[in-house]
C-alpha cells in the first residue's frame, strides 16, 4: 500500500513537471504584449528581463520536482534476515558420499573419533581416510590433533552443535 502511494505521488510530480515544461511556454506566448512601447517603455524588453531573472527559479523548481519524483519512484529496500534453522541432513548432502561417511562416523562418536577408527569404515583405507580428513580440515569441517601414532579428528564447533545430539 505504501509503495503504491509513493508511485502515485511520483506520477503526480512527473505530470506536474510535464505541465510546467510544456504549459509555461504557451502561457508566456499568450501573455506576450502586443505593443512594443507603452508610456515610452518597451514591453518586450521588460518581459525578457523578467524571464531572465525568473529562469533560475524555473530551473531550481525543475530540479526539486525531479528529485522528488526520483525519491518517490525509488524504493528503500530493507534487508530482512531470515533465521536459518540447522538441518543436519541438508548439511550432509553438501558432502561427497565418502565425506558423509566420515562426518557421520565422527558425529556418532560424540563429535570426535580416531583416524584409525575412520580408516576401518567399509570402503575406507588409511590413505583414503587421510585424504578425506585433510580435505575436510581445509574446508573447516573438522579439526585434527596428534594423538599418539594417529590423529584425533573432531568436528568443528559449529557443526558439532548441529550434528551431535
Amino acid at each position: 500500500m505504501k509503495s503504491n502511494l509513493r508511485i502515485l505521488l511520483g506520477l503526480f510530480v512527473v505530470v506536474f513537471l510535464y505541465l510546467i515544461l510544456y504549459g509555461l511556454p504557451n502561457f508566456i506566448k499568450q501573455t506576450n504584449p502586443t505593443q512594443c512601447t507603452v508610456n515610452g517603455e518597451c514591453q518586450h524588453e521588460e518581459r525578457m528581463n523578467l524571464l531572465t531573472y525568473l529562469s533560475p527559479i524555473f530551473i531550481a523548481v525543475g530540479f526539486v520536482l525531479g528529485a522528488v519524483a526520483f525519491y518517490l519512484f525509488t524504493e528503500n529496500k530493507k534487508t530482512e534476515y531470515v533465521e536459518v534453522k540447522p538441518n543436519p541432513e541438508a548439511l550432509l548432502k553438501l558432502l561427497s558420499q565418502e565425506e558423509r561417511k566420515v562426518v557421520s562416523k565422527i558425529a556418532e562418536e560424540g563429535g570426535k573419533a580416531l583416524q584409525s577408527e575412520i580408516s576401518l569404515l567399509e570402503g575406507m583405507g588409511k590413505v583414503k581416510s587421510h585424504r578425506i580428513t585433510e580435505r575436510l580440515e581445509k574446508r573447516g569441517i573438522v579439526e585434527k590433533e596428534q594423538h599418539g601414532k594417529t590423529n584425533l579428528v573432531k568436528l568443528s564447533k559449529e557443526l558439532k552443535e548441529v550434528l551431535v545430539k
